[in-house]
């Protein structure tokens, strides 16, 4: 299933998740995996996983300012269906 995050009224692709500090000496080593979620680099976040990334402002998506919705796509029907709000008051 897809995902999108709505934020207002703009839907924003999930970011993949990526090791930080990735050099060319770190490459030749085994993927390291999200340690919240344990998804490996370039898949996405669970959801509810504390280290996914805001897409609006690139802050950890938990703690950011941007008030959002993770919105899952049945990719056979087409439906929306929202699965986790972030509301900031």
């Amino acid at each position: 299933m897809e995902s999108r995050i709505r934020i207002g009224d703009t839907e924003y692709a999930p970011l993949p998740f990526k090791r930080r500090n990735e050099t060319i000496f770190t490459k030749k080593e085994p993927p390291h995996r999200c340690p919240e979620c344990n998804i490996l680099p370039g898949g996405f976040h669970h959801v509810g996983c504390a280290l996914e990334l805001c897409p609006k402002c690139g802050e950890k998506w938990v703690y950011c300012k941007c008030s959002g919705l993770k919105v899952k796509i049945d990719m056979h029907t087409g439906r929306k269906c929202n699965i986790i709000p972030f509301i900031k008051k």
